[in-house]
């Protein structure tokens, strides 16, 4: 009954009794017209997975019920299997809001005549609702089944670097059901970078001199994302990584000469630098529901400290004026002006190690210079989250050896061709490591963590340095993408070859939403 559920819920109970024989149409039954927005997200997913006509309807019974309830309180919506028993999540809700560490909970129940998901929210029910669309097996039979889920980890997100690969709104979308697909709660957007300025912004028109999102179209991939309990973490990153801002707005470099040309910050004491950072995060405030943005601050190569430490402070400071809370790349504890409040992003890791003279072999002379500019600020990483955890922050946990999905695959492709183009695609001075290895860890023993932080959950990263479309995300996200999704939502450690045999049926679901270009591992789908 579980041979096809990724990430594992929490407890799953076969019971006796036939199969639920699903027909030639399918119905979500929900309990009112307030929740038929609901109905019809989950009756979408089920006819792109299964290929089958689903309709909604506003009481009454369905193949599958969806029922809001406090689970064990009602007779009636009691299937027997109570979430309540699998506990809270551990670490930061995304939402901010009290009910977060229990908010998607859910049981679901098959039977012989219908299928139901109970849970006290709505998110609750569309997280049992992907599991059961995951159930249903190509003969459109369901075994009976209680269920009984829950998250390990509160905050579950991948980060997409649309800064450098553009992606449309239609391609986001696909992101997006991916995620929703498994059980994933945050799309962190990394808006900005050197190669481009991706979001529409009234008060600096010049920012966006390429491929972008108008500000309806980022409404567009908040709601859509929103409707499947994705938030959107939108990120800005000040103050390196700006080569953009400089091209449109080059007073913002202030008199600081940068000590290489590839090198660009902005400067806090240019004139108009308050009002810029005021200005841009005051906009993606106002267009952002979700309760975070998130402000950047990594790699900040060659800016002395004093003025990066000054930049990071006001960005925290504006980001908070806009009465959102904030999330910041580690580097950002260097500042001393992360709070309680805030989120530092975990990401430069022991497995991945900075080689300044392996890089200097392969490197043009030119970019020797760089390279130790890069090497002096990683010597300091060491320092900043065991900093930003003695400052009482939060950690979210994306550590580059183990989360960042822009690597190389270790393992051949059963296709030809994907075998050969793994010297393309992917960042070039990671270390390759199979699909197998990159299973093994948990996330309460990341070593570099300290073991008395705050954890704020888990989240993946994809940067595009190396992808050219939308094919090449899907090489580098999937098969790995799910097994993170299990390692954030599954409690205790599932074994290698058990997560294999779920994960590879799930190959035709990513046909049918558009993932076409998935790298065909042999670790994964080999015999």
């Amino acid at each position: 009954m579980v041979e096809k559920l990724v990430p594992l819920p929490q407890r799953v109970n076969g019971t006796e009794g036939a199969a639920l024989r699903l027909g030639s149409r399918w119905c979500v039954a929900v309990p009112s017209e307030g929740s038929r927005a609901l109905g019809e997200t989950v009756a979408g997913l089920l006819e792109r997975l299964h290929g089958v006509a689903t309709f909604v309807r506003v009481g009454g019974g369905g193949d599958l019920n969806l029922m809001l309830a406090q689970l064990g309180a009602d007779p009636r919506a009691d299937p027997g299997a109570d979430p309540g028993a699998v506990g809270a999540a551990r670490g930061i809700d995304p939402l901010d809001e009290p009910d977060g560490l229990t908010r998607e909970a859910y049981a679901l129940t098959v039977t012989q005549t219908a299928a139901t998901v109970t849970a006290p929210t709505a998110e609750g029910l569309f997280r049992g609702a992907t599991t059961f669309a995951q159930l249903i097996g190509t003969d459109r039979a369901v075994a009976p089944v209680e269920v009984a889920d829950g998250p390990a980890w509160a905050w579950r997100g991948l980060s997409l670097d649309v800064a450098r690969r553009f992606f449309t709104v239609a391609e986001v979308k696909r992101v997006v059901d991916l995620l929703a697909l498994y059980k994933f709660n945050v799309l962190h957007l990394h808006l900005t970078d050197s190669q481009g300025w991706r979001l529409e912004m009234e008060s600096r028109p010049r920012l966006t001199d390429g491929d972008f999102y108008t500000q309806d179209d980022y409404r567009e991939i908040v709601a859509y994302a929103a409707a499947r309990f994705v938030t959107v973490v939108p990120e800005i990153d000040m103050p390196g990584h700006t080569h953009s801002v400089v091209r449109a707005y080059p007073a913002l470099r202030g008199e600081t000469v940068p000590p290489h040309e590839l090198v660009a910050f902005l400067d806090p004491r240019a004139e108009d630098a308050p009002r810029f950072v005021a200005d841009v995060l005051g906009e993606l405030a106002a267009l952002t529901p979700g309760p975070y943005l998130h402000i950047g601050g990594d790699e900040a190569f060659g800016m002395p400290r004093e003025p990066y430490a000054e930049f990071v402070a006001m960005s925290l400071e504006a980001g908070r004026a806009t009465g959102k809370k904030v999330v910041a790349w580690q580097e950002a504890a260097r500042s001393g002006g992360l709070r309680p409040d805030d989120v530092a992003q975990c990401w430069i890791g022991e497995a991945d190690p900075f080689d300044a003279e392996a890089l200097r072999e392969r490197a043009a002379p030119e970019y020797h210079a760089l390279i130790d500019l890069a090497a002096e600020a990683f010597e300091e990483s060491a320092g900043d989250v065991p900093a930003a955890v003695a400052g009482g922050v939060p950690v979210l946990a994306s550590p580059k050896g183990l989360l960042y999905l822009d690597r190389r695959y270790a393992e051949d492709s059963l296709l030809p061709d994907q075998t050969a183009r793994r010297a393309k695609v992917g960042h070039r001075d990671y270390e390759p490591r199979t699909s197998r290895e990159l299973f093994a860890w948990s996330p309460g023993t990341l070593t570099d963590i300290p073991a008395d932080a705050r954890v704020a959950g888990v989240e993946a990263a994809v940067w595009c340095e190396t992808v050219k479309g939308f094919d090449d995300l899907a090489f580098l996200l999937l098969p790995r993408l799910p097994a993170i999704a299990e390692k954030a939502w599954t409690r205790g450690e599932t074994a290698w070859e058990d997560y294999r045999g779920r994960v590879a049926p799930h190959a035709h679901w990513w046909e049918r939403l558009g993932w076409n270009g998935y790298y065909r591992s042999s670790e994964v789908f080999g015999r």
